[in-house]
């Protein structure tokens, strides 16, 4: 049997798999101990173990696993062990050069290298209704929503999972992180597409560090994203009304699976006025529109309704009620109207902004910034609501999550 047999069937294999992924000793077809092993000192081949990896069939990395361990791992053609092409067998792989992505994996790049992109990329798929954006602030995927799941030709037109990267470590400056081999996974138009994102200066980048713990190393990722945390506030609230009597202060609570979040409730991306606006027309919808005036109404143990009509006969709004009411049941050396009521009005006063007057769009680098403080402005408000709550005698039962009690971990990304 040929050394050039043996290798062209690892090469074939490798370029031909949909992940290119290594062949497996066990499939060998030209399996020959003795040729493995003088590929192997050639440095045409490399052998990955399930001793020293997770997982062969992925190469996720570049490994420095000894000759003689690979040379053992392979000894048996049942043995669990993977071959791979090296870079210097793949030189002579003719290239695809429209796809750029699928090109650095002929070469022989591992697979889990992150390419560095443009956050401006995701708005393409942000303003295709075929696509939604679910987001986790370290991470996020690209999903085709249900009723084009069927669409073949969008299958091989969108990367499944994206990091959220940091461009000279700076938390405001965003930028896209994606692994090559999803990349190579795309249409020949959609690789070029991407391509064209790609930020010049690679080294300046950082990866959140979550997208590789979860992604890689298989690890929960402990931190809660102060978005779902908010979420959770918001139940907690609405079952402490019901201890105590009351009707729940929030019309409405969601979940924190993508799937139950509000469509846009998530970091804005590109950092455009409308962008922002947008995000503030869902964040008031979840918070101050959602808040029930029927609430503040209700007499109770140790709690006094309010009206709901003003000295003139007019209807109060929603936090002219909360802000009264607050005052009237809630004994505190704290200044609410600051803690709970400025940062409620101050989405208000957002959102009222483009409702009456005419904005043009800007791009504004700023507005990352000022969606990072009205969330922690907000949560800060929403979570001392749920602490006041806390102190009544009948919400002593209500189960809060450890991690809202103690407020370590929950992060703004």
């Amino acid at each position: 049997m040929k050394k050039e047999t043996v290798l062209n069937e690892i090469i074939k294999y490798y370029i031909k798999s949909h992940d290119f992924n290594g062949l497996p000793v066990y499939n060998m077809k030209s399996y020959d101990y003795n040729i493995l092993c003088e590929l192997i000192d050639e440095g045409l081949i490399e052998v990955l173990s399930e001793k020293e990896v997770i997982n062969p069939h992925i190469k996720g990395f570049d490994f420095t696993i000894p000759v003689d361990r690979q040379k053992e791992n392979i000894s048996k053609d049942t043995n669990y062990s993977v071959l791979y092409p090296t870079r210097k067998a793949l030189e002579s792989v003719p290239l695809d050069y429209t796809k750029p992505y699928s090109v650095l994996m002929q070469k022989g790049e591992k697979q889990f290298k992150i390419i560095y992109f443009n956050i401006e990329i995701l708005e393409r798929y942000v303003n295709n209704p075929k696509f939604v954006i679910m987001d986790n602030g370290y991470r996020g995927n690209i999903c085709v929503k249900d009723e084009y799941i069927d669409d073949k030709t969008i299958e091989d037109e969108y990367i499944k999972n994206y990091g959220m990267a940091y461009i000279d470590g700076k938390h405001l400056e965003r930028a896209v992180g994606v692994f090559v081999c999803d990349l190579a996974k795309l249409s020949s138009q959609k690789q070029m597409l991407w391509k064209g994102f790609e930020l010049p200066n690679q080294r300046k980048c950082k990866i959140n560090a979550g997208f590789v713990d979860n992604l890689i190393k298989g690890k929960w990722v402990m931190e809660t994203w102060i978005f779902h945390a908010l979420l959770e506030e918001i139940k907690v609230i609405n079952e402490q009304c019901e201890h105590m009597g009351i009707p729940k202060l929030f019309n409405k609570t969601f979940g924190t699976h993508y799937s139950e979040m509000p469509e846009g409730f998530r970091n804005i991306l590109l950092p455009t006025l409308k962008n922002y606006y947008d995000f503030v027309l869902v964040f008031e919808k979840i918070i101050v529109h959602n808040i029930s005036y029927k609430t503040f109404q209700k007499d109770t143990l140790h709690i006094q309704g309010i009206d709901r009509k003003d000295e003139l006969g007019k209807d109060k709004g929603s936090l002219v009620m909360l802000e009264e009411w607050l005052g009237k049941n809630i004994r505190t050396q704290e200044n609410i109207t600051d803690l709970i009521i400025k940062p409620l009005k101050t989405i208000r006063n957002i959102r009222q902004k483009p409702a009456h007057e005419l904005t043009s769009n800007q791009y504004d680098v700023t507005l990352y910034q000022k969606q990072f403080d009205l969330m922690n402005d907000t949560y800060t408000a929403i979570r001392a609501i749920r602490l006041f709550f806390a102190n009544h005698p009948l919400t002593k039962d209500v189960k809060v999550p450890e991690h809202l009690v103690s407020g370590k971990g929950i992060v703004n990304y």
